[in-house]
């Protein structure tokens, strides 16, 4: 009876240990002598390489059967609208902080307030009247200025030693010399008047409304904590609002958008709910990079907790009526896809299969196999 080196009669049940070349040399003597001389070739086992110590549970028929493959896609229900609200002004003392979270809060309500400036108006009025005094200054300046230009017209055109057009000439160059006079101090009016206008903008900035008022009707979703007392960052959220009207179930996975965007409708089962299901339409979320699923029949007046999760089944393959293997039968060895079957005195023998879809629970068999051969199945 021939054997390969690592061959074992699987008859008498006995195992090479593998440990030491004179070891195995006898443990394989000890096999041989104990196996039967009777024994036919078909009715051994030959496997390759080390043989496999996992126990096999039992055999199942190779039969035609439907191979369904699906993918299990989770679903969460929150809301669909959340607004996160932050300071548009930076470094302001934050004084009250008028909400807490979960609190249900009306469009226009004050949430949370700065403390507020009363030296605004005092220095807006400091900075008005500084603004008047220079312009009034310059205005008295600028007519000092005509008034010495008057007076040198009248001078020249009274002195008889100056003919006309040496009067003419003699005129523009007082008028020159005037102006040279009075520039700078028109000038510095100028730059003081500006200073002061870009001190009552910022100013009137500063004192804009920059507290922080609920946009919608809605309740707090999120509110940080240990605001009072510190200062303002602007862009940073402090707190998050959320419309408890506009709650669905979401899924942010691609397969949902890939599989489930074109159905008319959905089950969704809840998580831990003994199988409790709704039926829900999907629809693109705003977003545009998940779905949304609106609940309909009796789901539609389901009192749905906010942050239940639950699953969509769907399904990515499936065969009807083919042959196939329970999907435990089937192994791999790098490359190489076999099975055990399993002969009517009950060995096991190795085959190599060809499959195709694999499901769920079982795999389709392309060739390989025939129906009504039983395989070895680890359950």
């Amino acid at each position: 009876m021939s054997r390969s080196f690592w061959g074992i009669c699987y008859k008498c049940r006995k195992r090479a240990a593998g440990i030491g070349v004179l070891f195995f040399a006898l443990s394989m003597m000890i096999s041989l002598v104990g196996c039967s001389n009777t024994a036919d070739d078909d009715e051994l086992v030959i496997l390759y390489g080390e043989e496999e110590t996992e126990e096999v549970a039992g055999d199942l028929p190779v039969e035609f059967a439907d191979v369904v493959k699906t993918e299990s896609i989770s679903v969460r229900y929150r809301a669909a609208v959340t607004v996160d609200l932050a300071f548009d002004v930076e470094r302001v003392k934050i004084d009250s902080v008028l909400v807490t979270n979960g609190e249900e809060v009306k469009r226009g309500q004050l949430l949370i307030s700065l403390v507020s400036n009363t030296d605004i108006e005092a220095e807006r009025e400091n900075i008005l009247y500084q603004i008047e005094r220079l312009e009034l200054q310059k205005a008295r300046t600028l007519d000092q200025k005509e008034y010495d230009i008057t007076l040198a017209r009248f001078n020249i055109a009274v002195n008889e030693k100056l003919g006309g057009d040496e009067k003419k000439e003699a005129e523009e160059d007082a008028i020159k010399e005037i102006d040279k006079k009075y520039y700078y101090t028109l000038q510095d009016f100028d730059d003081k008047i500006a200073i002061q206008y870009l001190k009552l903008e910022y100013l009137e900035k500063s004192n804009v409304d920059h507290n922080i008022y609920a946009p919608m009707d809605g309740i707090v979703e999120y509110l940080r904590e240990g605001l009072e007392g510190t200062t303002t960052v602007i862009g940073k959220t402090v707190i998050t609002l959320k419309d408890p009207d506009d709650m669905y179930f979401f899924a942010s996975d691609p397969l949902a958008m890939t599989y489930l965007e074109d159905k008319d409708s959905v089950m969704i089962t809840l998580n831990g709910s003994s199988g409790i299901q709704y039926e829900a339409v999907p629809e693109p979320a705003e977003d545009g990079s998940s779905l949304k699923f609106i609940l309909i029949g009796d789901g539609a007046s389901a009192s749905v907790a906010e942050g239940t999760n639950g699953y969509i089944l769907v399904e990515l393959g499936r065969r009807d009526n083919v042959l196939s293997v329970p999907k435990a039968a089937v192994h791999r060895a790098g490359e190489q896809i076999y099975v055990y079957v399993v002969d009517e005195d009950g060995y096991r023998r190795y085959r190599e299969v060809v499959i195709g879809l694999e499901g769920d629970e079982r795999t389709e068999i392309i060739s390989g196999l025939e129906a009504g051969e039983r395989v070895a199945v680890n359950f």
